[in-house]
């Protein structure tokens, strides 16, 4: 086990000391640009004089190379621990081949795994069906050198009204992560992604898809590490909107010092099927490294009017035509995923 790793998590003192500090989540704040943020409700232990406790004064012995943890900013990743989530803390050895499922049984959870050297991981994250008013979730997830992990979930439609997930993930050297999601819930939910690139050759492919419908209010923040040399992320994200669905999607990176030969790209298409859906999407690249390859794009229309004529004028009816193009949108996001169990239950779920 990863002594530093463990070491370096908040405490729930700490967490709440920070969440204190931190206040609650506005507007004006970057990590909540597009969120409903009048929508999270005050937890009590934020009390009513929340804002006058000094950083210094909630983390005395913390610096940011030694608990790198507790200078964490965002609400949702300090949430579960606050709330006194009980941690799962699993290590996986050196060259291990596992397969699991997860699955948070209360309100607030936390999973912290250890991957070992050369593993290969397949991790699904499950749903908990249980109605609560809020549910957050917290995942610290370390991979050893040359370990390969897939992380995923395609849960049915959720109406839980309002969901966090938090990743933490650090990579060392050769690691390679690849995060897959799709969401079809009805209410309102954010993920985010704080991912470290730790050492060279490390590589983090992420790929999500939204399809939602009604007053569907989904959130995705990415932040990217590019610590080491030639390491390499990609980001692609896909949504299909009808009603008055809404999605964001806030995706940074950056790439460090001396970090020579850094590969990444951020790629978000959206249809919206309606005049009221709507989406958001706010990338930030900051490179400190001239040597680097990093792009960004970003696409939003309709169906194609032509492919919809060449169909329709084949005797597929309109609706029939649209699901075709729909289907075809969304199974894209994930062909270039290599045959595995994230892959067929993704594509199976489509």
């Amino acid at each position: 086990m990863n002594a530093e790793f463990i070491q370096n998590l908040p405490t729930a003192e700490q967490a709440i000391a920070r969440l204190r500090v931190l206040g609650m989540p506005r507007r004006n704040n970057e990590l909540w640009s597009f969120f409903p943020v009048a929508k999270i409700p005050t937890p009590e232990f934020m009390g009513t004089d929340f804002a006058a406790t000094s950083v210094e004064n909630a983390f005395p012995t913390a610096s940011p190379a030694a608990a790198p943890a507790n200078q964490e900013t965002d609400f949702a990743a300090l949430l579960p621990i606050a709330n006194q989530a009980r941690p799962m803390i699993r290590e996986i050895v050196n060259g291990a081949a596992e397969m699991a499922m997860l699955k948070c049984n209360n309100d607030f959870g936390h999973t912290v795994l250890d991957i070992g050297k050369g593993a290969k991981v397949s991790l699904e994250i499950l749903d908990n069906k249980v109605t609560h008013d809020i549910a957050a979730e917290r995942f610290d997830i370390n991979v050893g050198e040359n370990a390969d992990v897939e992380i995923f979930f395609a849960n049915p439609a959720c109406d839980l009204p309002l969901r966090f997930r938090h990743f933490n993930i650090n990579q060392a050297a050769g690691a390679n992560v690849r995060f897959s999601s799709i969401c079809k819930d009805t209410a309102i939910g954010r993920v985010s992604v704080e991912c470290h690139l730790k050492g060279e050759g490390a590589n983090f492919d992420y790929r999500s898809l939204h399809v939602l419908d009604g007053e569907a209010s989904q959130h995705s923040r990415l932040t990217i590490y590019h610590e080491a040399p030639r390491t390499t992320s990609t980001q692609l994200a896909r949504n299909l909107l009808s009603g008055s669905a809404r999605v964001s999607y806030d995706g940074s990176v950056i790439v460090g010092y001396d970090c020579t030969g850094v590969n990444s790209s951020q790629l978000v298409n959206t249809i919206l099927m309606s005049e009221d859906a709507s989406v958001s999407v706010k990338p930030v690249l900051k490179i400190y490294h001239d040597d680097v390859e990093c792009t960004h794009g970003n696409t939003v229309g309709e169906l194609d009017a032509e492919q919809m004529f060449y169909l329709v004028s084949r005797g597929i009816p309109k609706k029939a035509a649209q699901e075709m193009l729909m289907r075809s949108f969304a199974q894209e996001t994930f062909l270039q995923l290599p045959d595995s169990p994230a892959k067929k239950r993704l594509m199976s779920s489509l």
